[in-house]
């Protein structure tokens, strides 16, 4: 096993075989949804050093930081192809709260025959798991499912995610990306990363985030703000001194990030 495989299961905490099962698909999921933030606060300088196995075990392993869904998402391939599963990547466009380019990257992975959804570089209300493809499915957690329905109109299949955040008390399912059920090209990639860390319309250009779910809500900080939800309530706090808010990235995320990625002003 090689130093990436290593470190990232220790990253995780994943201790269990790396085997082509569903059981070994819904753990690396979960291991690594709870414990790796979604978070762009060092995502211009992740850019330029690029999507290489090097570069995302010097950022995720070995300075525990978190990533947006490209560098995550390269990181558990890693694992996939250790496992031996069979997976193809799909390029998903936002829902909310407008329809964005298809610039977030999921998993589509076979397991005896069965298709599964996998994604865990939306952030906190992205699904707490595994969802099985099949029209209506549904993944059902205390702190919020998720369904896919999908859709033939339009030529190609197209899946729709939708969640329902139970822990807001929500009854409605909100849309939250749709994908086209048809392998992403490794050009496709490379636009898809490009557009998202150096366009000015990329909305993780415009803000600085960074979220993860717990097993009752979720903790989200967003330009100098944070945001917990859980058991029904959500509070939302404004976060005005330097010091506090690399506190509470540090206390809710369990990252270090510097004065400057925060954009704190010395």
């Amino acid at each position: 096993m090689n130093q990436l495989i290593t470190g990232y299961t220790s990253r995780i905490g994943f201790d269990a075989p790396l085997e082509p099962t569903l059981a070994c698909l819904r753990r690396l999921h979960e291991a690594h949804l709870y414990r790796v933030p979604f978070e762009n606060f060092s995502m211009h300088r992740n850019a330029e050093r690029g999507l290489t196995e090097e570069a995302l075990r010097e950022v995720i392993v070995d300075r525990r930081r978190g990533g947006i869904c490209f560098e995550t998402g390269r990181m558990m391939q890693s694992l996939f192809d250790a496992c031996g599963l069979d997976y193809e990547i799909r390029l998903g466009s936002g829902c909310e709260p407008h329809p964005t380019p298809a610039t977030h990257q999921v998993f589509v992975v076979t397991v005896d025959g069965e298709r599964w959804l996998f994604d865990i570089g939306y952030g906190a209300r992205g699904p707490r798991g595994p969802v099985l493809l099949a029209d209506g499915a549904e993944l059902a957690h205390p702190a919020l499912s998720t369904r896919v329905r999908l859709d033939h109109a339009g030529g190609a299949p197209v899946w729709t995610v939708s969640i329902k955040e139970h822990a807001v008390n929500a009854t409605e399912w909100q849309d939250i990306y749709r994908f086209v059920d048809t392998p992403a090209r490794a050009l496709d990639l490379e636009m898809a990363h490009f557009y998202t860390t150096a366009s000015p319309h990329s909305l993780l250009n415009r803000h600085k985030v960074a979220s993860i779910p717990t097993p009752t809500g979720r903790v989200s900080v967003r330009d100098g703000h944070l945001t917990v939800v859980a058991d029904g309530g959500s509070t939302t706090t404004p976060i005005d001194d330097g010091a506090e808010l690399q506190e509470l990235v540090g206390r809710y995320f369990g990252i270090t990030v510097s004065a400057h990625d925060l954009g704190i002003e010395r």
